[in-house]
């Protein structure tokens, strides 16, 4: 199906308003190859009455399932490896530590994570994992799955739905996961493997757009944003860091992905290495 040049601009420019996606020149074959089905499902008979459409009261109604197709949501559990590893280590019993003298005779203040980007839900899934295994093999002074919450936000509805559901095929749980894990942590159900409590229970999940302001979901200890910067602008990253910035604790932790970092676009972080791993900490 032809996508003449004029059509493909008007649509990267509304694929960018939307959801902040910067679709390069050279990504032509990208948006027709993610939008067609919905052109054809529209029942257009190609990419010019497509863009009739947009244009039309109609036009609205389909926003959102372009934000759908143009979306990517590769994920894994525990993706990449070594970033959870510097959690584990260095992140988590820091974090715990800090809790216990904070909250000493007090009501004690939940440890809270973001998950921002969380696609189908294995990285959020993955966090609550790693804090059962690590309460369960470290004495933790009192400190239980209960005082930890775990935001986990998706600009997909789609994405989000499959997330909240938590089940997964036997690809997906041959990614990321030892043996002892799918044991642990899942059950079978038919040709589906679904997270049992209590790790799913901490995790929450919500519909969040990054192009929209969203300071309001309070103060967070560790926010993940991992392989999601790469999609937006400078201007814009630049906006969603501050952000960050501003909603972290005193002494919070950033983590990016491996091909993305703060350069140039914020220089409030304190940059630390930790294996093959760079966090960005709030000082």
């Amino acid at each position: 199906m032809d996508l003449s040049r004029s059509t493909f601009e008007e649509l990267r420019r509304l694929i960018h308003r939307l959801c902040g996606i910067v679709i390069t020149d050279d990504k032509e074959y990208l948006v027709r190859h993610r939008l067609e089905p919905l052109v054809t499902s529209s029942g257009c008979r190609d990419f010019e009455q497509f863009r009739e459409k947009l244009a039309s009261r109609e036009g609205v109604l389909l926003q959102e399932a372009i934000i759908e197709a143009i979306t990517t949501q590769e994920t894994s559990f525990f993706r990449d490896g070594h970033p959870f590893e510097a959690l584990r280590r260095r992140v988590l019993p820091e974090l715990v530590q800090s809790s216990q003298t904070m909250n000493a005779g007090t009501a004690r203040t939940k440890i809270r994570f973001w998950s921002s980007g969380a696609a189908t839900g294995q990285e959020p899934y993955s966090l609550a994992i790693l804090i059962c295994e690590c309460l369960a093999t470290q004495r933790q002074g009192g400190i239980g799955l209960s005082d930890f919450s775990i935001l986990a936000t998706d600009i997909s509805a789609n994405a989000l739905a499959n997330a909240s559901a938590a089940k997964y095929s036997r690809r997906d749980m041959d990614r990321g996961l030892s043996p002892g894990q799918v044991q642990a942590f899942f059950e079978q159900h038919g040709d589906r493997w679904a997270l049992k409590s209590p790790a799913r229970q901490i995790v929450e999940f919500r519909r969040i757009n990054l192009m929209q302001t969203f300071t309001g979901l309070g103060t967070f200890h560790v926010i993940l944003c991992r392989n999601v910067l790469i999609y937006f602008d400078e201007e814009n990253r630049r906006r969603i860091c501050e952000q960050f910035y501003a909603m972290l604790a005193e002494g919070g932790w950033l983590l990016l992905g491996s091909a993305e970092n703060l350069y140039g676009i914020n220089n409030s972080f304190l940059s630390l290495r930790f294996g093959d791993t760079i966090l960005f900490r709030k000082s």
